[in-house]
């Protein structure tokens, strides 16, 4: 991811320029240079990582379920990546509104799926940062990790638990 990442600023640098992005692609916002990228993304990645493999590692010698989890966490990759990629791909070739109910739909993705997991937010970081630079993609990963949590950590326990009083309750 990192040398992707610099490989891209590189072709900017050479062909016109580094490029920056504006919050919410607004001229009145902030612009934040795609060189903060070269910065961020490597840490992140390094972070991001190293949480993965260390929860890999929790298995020890027990194949089966490090497979397992090997498995659900390379589908978590890839699959991040390809929403995030759709995101992406929507927005630079003017299908604005693909983007935006990807966007939109992030709230329920969180809910159904625990995208605050390392894996999840690698993958979608590592596509929207081509197209958006290092940083935003991060602000709005962190933004989406935290209320994939919490709805994780609230709403969908809360359900879990009524189901199961009311499949433990008399009839």
């Amino acid at each position: 991811m990192t040398l992707a990442y610099w490989g891209l600023l590189a072709y900017q640098y050479t062909h016109g320029g580094v490029t920056g992005h504006s919050f919410l692609a607004r001229a009145d916002m902030p612009t934040i240079s795609n060189w903060w990228g070269g910065l961020t993304l490597p840490l992140v990645a390094y972070g991001l990582s190293s949480i993965l493999q260390r929860r890999l590692r929790a298995f020890g010698t027990n194949a089966a379920h490090a497979d397992a989890a090997l498995r659900q966490a390379t589908a978590g990759f890839v699959g991040a990546t390809l929403y995030g990629a759709a995101m992406a791909i929507g927005f630079t070739t003017g299908h604005e509104e693909v983007s935006s109910f990807l966007f939109t739909a992030l709230p329920l993705v969180g809910l159904v799926l625990p995208v605050f997991r390392a894996e999840y937010l690698l993958g979608f970081i590592a596509a929207l940062s081509m197209v958006f630079g290092g940083v935003l993609p991060l602000i709005i990963a962190t933004g989406v990790a935290v209320m994939s949590f919490v709805l994780h950590a609230t709403i969908r326990r809360g359900v879990r638990w009524m189901l199961a009083r009311r499949a433990s309750s008399p009839t």
